[in-house]
């Protein structure tokens, strides 16, 4: 087979999915999505972390061949998202003292910056870099090259994660028959494809809730100030409903997403339905409303302590722009309006961008995009190397003389990230109105449910 000529491919390790997706760039900078394919994996992937490696493998190949068949295609490599509950952001300082007489040269900067690379960080690994300011004498610029000063002092933002968290992405890919074109930061492809300039200039906030993890990303002057992971997700209401319901998971996501809302209605006069779900049960669905908005209250929360932390909130001139698969939410955006922590002082706009406007579809009927593909179609925006070899010659049949034994499953631990991860705000008891029904089956973990809506933290009171 030919390699057929300038098509990309993009794979993204989510909590819930494995995804995959074959395009092409158009004249106009447009993506054509020729072919998405994706592989819900139980417990090989958490919060962004490959924990088994076998597992992991077999999906990724699974989705290969299928895009392959779909494609009439032999894909060689791909581009590859990082993303997890370990990235985050670390700022960092190199300063150098200079010669009165001399200008700053770009060479100083770039020894600067890789002083700074240099950096170590226990366990984890510099992945990108964004160069904030130099502050030069006693001024602070975004340019020093020409100027004359006695010092320099760069400031960078270091994106890390962990060292095993690349290593594992790399291992499975190779195990798959698949060569890493790049590793992208998955976040700031986001915001790439969803933000404009303009917004990043006057000051935004990306926030993409995952499966398991929700993604602050925090933009000014063009630049990035600040990202986060929290170890929070829409699975953490579908396992709250699944516990307090008493149902399975599957049904607790349908229920979820049919009936949850991210903050209940003050509507006193507001009816509710009783539903029929299984075991000949009915459930009322202002329960369900409660345990969501209950866990979607501590999301939004959590969002809003990294947005504050470091004052950011004086700078969103732009707002937040919301994205991810839990961004689908019925009252996500009047969440962030009407929980007490920010009421009457949240003057942001708030979108959510359900889809990536900068591409085009094809076979309407059969492909549809929902908000948890827009990170790996973000990815194809930046790629540029064709990623379709040609189809290896069919290997020569061999006689083995024993049967061969699978591969152990290499289980990767669950990581402690109690040092590095973003501590999480527990919202109080009464932030959402009403109460969440228990009984002798459900008393115990409404027991542990309610620490959680302990005392509200509230740092701008």
């Amino acid at each position: 087979m030919v390699a057929e000529n300038n098509i990309i491919v993009a794979f993204e390790f989510g909590s819930s999915a494995i995804r995959g997706v074959a395009g092409k760039k158009e004249s106009d900078g447009t993506i054509r999505i020729l072919a998405l394919e994706q592989e819900r994996i139980s417990d090989s992937i958490r919060r962004g972390t490959v924990r088994n490696l076998n597992k992991t493998t077999s999906a990724i190949q699974r989705i290969k061949e299928r895009l392959n068949q779909r494609l009439d295609v032999h894909i060689a490599r791909a581009y590859v998202g990082i993303a997890g509950q370990s990235l985050h952001t670390k700022s960092n300082k190199v300063a150098r003292a200079i010669n009165l007489d001399e200008k700053i040269t770009s060479r100083l900067v770039d020894q600067l910056m890789d002083e700074n690379r240099s950096t170590h960080y226990p366990e984890r690994e510099i992945l990108d870099v964004a160069p904030q300011e130099y502050t030069v004498g006693n001024e602070k610029t975004s340019e020093p090259v020409g100027i004359q000063a006695d010092k320099i002092e760069g400031h960078y933002l270091n994106i890390i994660a962990r060292t095993k968290l690349q290593d594992n992405i790399r291992a499975c890919m190779r195990d798959a028959g698949l060569e890493i074109v790049e590793l992208l930061i998955t976040p700031i492809e986001l915001a790439k494809a969803l933000l404009t300039e303009s917004e990043t200039r006057a000051g935004c906030a990306l926030v993409d809730i995952g499966a398991e993890t929700t993604t602050v990303s925090i933009f000014t002057k063009n630049i990035l100030r600040h990202l986060a992971t929290i170890p929070l997700g829409s699975n953490n209401a579908t396992m709250d409903l699944s516990k307090l319901v008493n149902v399975e998971m599957e049904e607790a996501e349908l229920l979820k997403t049919r009936y949850g809302v991210a903050v209940m209605s003050h509507d006193k006069e507001a009816t509710y339905q009783t539903l029929d779900i299984s075991n000949d049960r009915k459930v009322s669905e202002k329960d369900i409303q409660l345990i969501v908005s209950a866990r979607y209250s501590e999301i939004v929360v959590n969002v809003w302590n990294q947005i504050t932390k470091d004052r950011w909130e004086d700078n969103l001139l732009s707002g937040i722009t919301l994205t991810g698969g839990g961004s689908d939410m019925q009252e996500l955006t009047e969440a962030f309006m009407k929980l007490k922590p920010f009421q009457n002082q949240f003057p942001y706009k708030i979108k959510q961008a359900k889809k990536l406007t900068s591409i085009t579809k094809i076979d309407e009927d059969t492909m549809t995009i929902d908000p948890g593909f827009n990170a790996v179609i973000a990815m194809l925006m930046s790629a540029t190397e064709n990623c379709i070899g040609e189809d290896p010659e069919p290997e020569e049949e061999t006689i083995v003389e024993e049967e061969a034994q699978p591969d152990p499953v290499e289980e990767v631990a669950e990581e402690n990230t109690t040092e590095k991860e973003p501590e999480v705000v527990k919202v109080a008891e009464g932030e959402t109105e009403g109460e969440i029904p228990t009984g002798k089956k459900k008393k115990k973990f409404w027991g542990k449910m309610g620490e959680w809506l302990k005392d509200l933290v509230n740092e701008d009171e």
